[in-house]
C-alpha cells in the first residue's frame, strides 16, 4: 500500500496505514485537492467518499485504491450515524421472519444507522442497504434516531410512479412520459402526475420549487439536481436506497442509478410533504 500526503486547507495531514476497504460512505461540503504521487486529485464539493476509519475529529477515506487519507470530519456530509457492530451478524432485506441475508459485519466494524425500526437498524454498510438487529450495534451513539413506522409516503407512491417508466426513452425536449422526455421534463411530469406543479428546466426547478434540504435528510419523493462550478444542468428524482431515477441521456433513456452516480450533486429540494 502506499501512503501520499493530504493538502488541505494550508494543512498537511499524513496518511495512516490501514486496509482500502472501506465500510460506510459520506460526501464532501466543499471541493477538496489531494495530492497523489506528485498529480493534484481533484473531488468536487458532493462527491461520495469511502469513510474507512475514524478518530475524534478526522475520517480516514480512500482517494484510490492504493491511497488513504485523512480528512477532518467538519468537511464531510454523512447520511446517517456511524456506529461499530458489537459482534459479528448478518444485514437483512428486511424485519421479517423470513427474509434475504444482504450481507455481514464482523465485530468492530463501522456501520452506518439510518433510521431505527422496532428491534432493529436500518444500515448502509458497504453499499448495501439493510437492518441489522439492534443488539448486534453499539446504540451508545444512536439514541438521537427516529424510529420510524413503515408507512406508504406520498413520496414513496411518487417514487413508485416514477419507476414505471424505467426504460423510456430520453427525447430532448420532450414532455411525455410514454413517447419520450428529457431530464427535468421526467421530473416535471412526474410531480404533475400528483398536482405538483414545478417548473420545465432543471435550473428552474432548483431555483423556484421546494425547499432545500441535506442529504442526510433525503427521502423518496425528493428532487436531485446536479452539475458543475455551482451550475444546475441536470435532474433526477430520488427512489431510496441510495439511489435516483433519472432521464439521463439518449442512449440509456430512462434509468436507475446511485445517488451519486458521476456528476456533483449541486442540491436536493423537497417539493412534497
Amino acid at each position: 500500500m502506499r501512503f501520499h500526503k493530504l493538502f488541505l486547507i494550508g494543512s498537511l495531514i499524513m496518511g495512516l496505514a490501514v486496509p482500502t476497504q472501506a465500510a460506510v460512505y459520506g460526501t464532501l461540503k466543499q471541493d477538496m485537492y489531494f495530492d497523489v504521487e506528485g498529480n493534484q486529485v481533484v473531488k468536487s464539493s458532493g462527491a461520495g467518499v469511502s469513510i474507512i476509519d475514524e478518530d475524534e475529529l478526522n475520517y480516514l477515506i480512500c482517494i484510490d485504491k492504493d491511497t488513504n487519507n485523512l480528512v477532518g470530519k467538519h468537511f464531510v456530509e454523512l447520511q446517517g450515524t456511524i456506529t461499530r457492530a458489537k459482534n459479528n451478524a448478518v444485514i437483512v432485506a428486511d424485519t421479517s421472519a423470513n427474509t434475504a441475508v444482504l450481507g455481514y459485519v464482523e465485530a468492530d466494524d463501522m456501520v452506518m444507522a439510518l433510521e431505527k425500526e422496532g428491534n432493529f437498524y436500518k444500515v448502509k454498510v458497504d453499499g448495501i442497504v439493510g437492518y441489522i438487529y439492534s443488539k448486534s450495534v453499539d446504540e451508545s451513539k444512536l439514541q438521537n434516531l427516529i424510529e420510524v413506522e413503515r408507512a406508504s409516503s406520498k413520496g414513496e407512491e411518487i417514487a413508485n410512479y416514477a419507476k414505471q417508466f424505467l426504460g423510456g426513452r430520453y427525447v430532448y425536449g420532450g414532455n411525455n412520459l410514454n413517447t419520450g422526455v428529457d431530464c427535468s421534463g421526467f421530473t416535471q411530469q412526474v410531480m404533475k402526475h400528483f398536482n405538483i406543479s414545478i417548473g420545465r428546466s432543471s435550473r428552474d426547478q432548483y431555483a423556484n420549487s421546494g425547499y432545500a434540504i441535506s442529504e442526510a435528510d433525503i427521502r423518496p419523493g425528493d428532487l436531485v439536481y446536479y452539475g458543475y462550478n455551482g451550475s444546475v444542468n441536470h435532474a433526477a428524482l430520488y427512489v431510496g436506497e441510495g439511489k435516483i431515477i433519472h432521464a439521463n441521456t439518449e442512449s440509456t433513456g430512462i434509468i436507475m442509478s446511485s445517488l451519486h452516480y458521476g456528476k456533483p450533486i449541486i442540491g436536493i429540494k423537497r417539493v412534497v410533504e
